[in-house]
């Protein structure tokens, strides 16, 4: 059976490490009971783009035939407190993980990390984010991976038309109905990549 391995940080982890089959309780699971595939899920709570690409050699011993990707909302407290500095290792690190993930290019689902604007301090941190988002972007335009989820824009829209308390329990992580649109919108975009 193919694999999908997952990796990210707490928006995958889903508390895995305490559930039977190790899959957490959030859009991974969803998607377990969705697709003939066998998951993998490879989120860790607190990561960023640096743990992950400090792991990521690690984590592709699972040998898979796919591999979504969503980190980055946990560096943003670094960027907005050394703005220069931190982007910049944000950016390669980044970087290294797409170059690590080179092999897989076609079969990667790049997920655009997202932060919702309650409490009213994450205002700023989706600015900071939004500019972390677009480097996103650019990178895996240089690197031509072409799958790309952009669940910021997603949900800003959902969040406009539900409000944000029907997605979020605290501006970060996700509601039972935000893992539902999160699973929804994935699926739509791994049938673009199997379809080709």
């Amino acid at each position: 059976m193919e694999k999908i391995l997952f990796l990210g940080d707490s928006l995958t982890d889903c508390e895995r490490l305490y559930s039977p089959d190790g899959l957490g309780e959030g859009y991974v699971k969803l998607l377990s009971k969705r697709l003939p595939y066998r998951l993998v899920n490879r989120g860790f709570n607190g990561f960023t783009a640096a743990d992950v690409n400090r792991q990521l050699n690690i984590f592709l011993q699972d040998s898979p035939e796919y591999i979504s990707l969503l980190v980055g909302v946990n560096d943003v407290p670094s960027v907005l407190g050394d703005t220069n500095t931190a982007f910049n290792r944000f950016s390669k690190s980044y970087e290294s993980i797409l170059q690590g993930l080179s092999a897989y290019r076609d079969n990667t689902l790049i997920i655009i990390p997202f932060i919702f604007t309650t409490p009213a301090e994450f205002i700023l941190w989706r600015k900071i984010l939004g500019v972390m988002n677009n480097e996103i972007k650019r990178l895996c335009k240089k690197h031509s991976f072409k799958n790309i989820l952009d669940m910021e824009a997603v949900f800003a829209e959902e969040a406009s038309a539900r409000g944000e308390a029907a997605l979020t329990v605290d501006g970060i992580h996700l509601t039972e109905t935000g893992h539902e649109i999160l699973a929804e919108n994935w699926l739509k975009a791994f049938k673009n990549i199997t379809e080709k």
